[in-house]
């Protein structure tokens, strides 16, 4: 499929974790991805086309982890190189399993660890 100036990308059948933030707001930013009828600016929104959302996991912090969740499961799963990452030091913030759990508990892993770091 075409995503944006990325161009063709080749996504297998299975199942995919998208790491985004939300800085400008959550609930605005989650309308915005479930909506069928808006301009396509980043390459989620092109997935987004044809895929279907099974759920969100949602983290608050007042520090921006999005980096280090994607570091983090650049090492245990595939991921689509570039793919969400053009201002990040990480090469993709998609990622890529054939097994729904394996990535679900991987989430929650990495997300737990996050915690640890995370100043309130």
């Amino acid at each position: 499929m075409r995503i944006g100036r990325k161009g063709e990308v080749n996504f297998e059948s299975g199942y995919y974790a998208y790491v985004g933030s939300a800085l400008s707001g959550l609930k605005n930013r989650l309308k915005r991805h479930l909506s069928s009828s808006k301009k396509k600016r980043w390459h989620i929104d092109y997935l987004l086309e044809k895929a279907k959302i099974e759920g969100f996991f949602v983290w608050l912090s007042r520090n921006n982890i999005e980096d280090k969740i994607a570091c983090k499961l650049i090492r245990k799963f595939e991921y689509v190189n570039g793919f969400g990452s053009s201002d990040s030091k990480c090469r993709s913030h998609l990622f890529y399993s054939d097994n729904k759990q394996k990535l679900v508990k991987a989430l929650f892993r990495v997300l737990r660890r996050q915690s640890l770091f995370i100043e309130f």
